[in-house]
């Protein structure tokens, strides 16, 4: 199966899409509260933004920043979330009577948690192939959500924008 779904190009100056081609029809996505991977792969990198983010939604900084020791240069990362002795995100909490897992921050996760289970391959300088991450548990679910030019700019646009601009600081290569 072709993971890539569609080949966006953006106006990222303005924030909105001028073109998306999908590549396949119907694709459907819709989150199965099943933290199966997405949140039990160890904390992402976080931008100042991202720390500003959760810093807001009440979280002291040095509860969910982790240091990271490589050198990234130019990145403007300053740390990764930090994650529990499994893996698992810190802000992951099982919720015992929906019995689905539930993110803590989720209104303020970070852009690279916002974009999962999709990720994207840079094809110039403002246009990506959007791609899916096979192993979720949400894709092409038929209760989904059809990927289409609403879906992405409602739930993509914005954290594809931002980890793009990183990008193209010829940086997360």
């Amino acid at each position: 199966m072709n993971d890539i779904v569609a080949v966006i190009t953006l106006d990222p100056k303005n924030k909105r899409i001028t073109d998306l081609k999908l590549t396949q029809s119907h694709f459907r996505f819709k989150c199965k509260r099943c933290a199966i991977l997405c949140c039990k792969l160890g904390g992402p990198l976080l931008t100042r933004k991202d720390a500003e983010m959760i810093e807001k939604a009440g979280n002291p900084v040095k509860d969910f920043l982790e240091p990271i020791n490589q050198n990234i240069e130019d990145l403007p990362i300053i740390g990764a979330l930090k994650t529990r002795a499994d893996s698992s995100c810190i802000f992951l909490r099982f919720d015992p009577e929906k019995n689905c897992f539930q993110c803590s921050i989720y209104d303020n996760r970070p852009s690279l948690c916002r974009l999962y289970p999709f990720s994207f391959e840079s094809l110039g300088s403002n246009c990506v192939a959007l791609k899916f991450i096979p192993c979720c548990m949400g894709l092409n679910n038929p209760e989904g959500k059809v990927l289409d030019k609403k879906f992405v700019s409602n739930r993509l646009l914005e954290p594809l924008i931002e980890v793009m601009n990183l990008l193209q600081k010829d940086t997360l290569r």
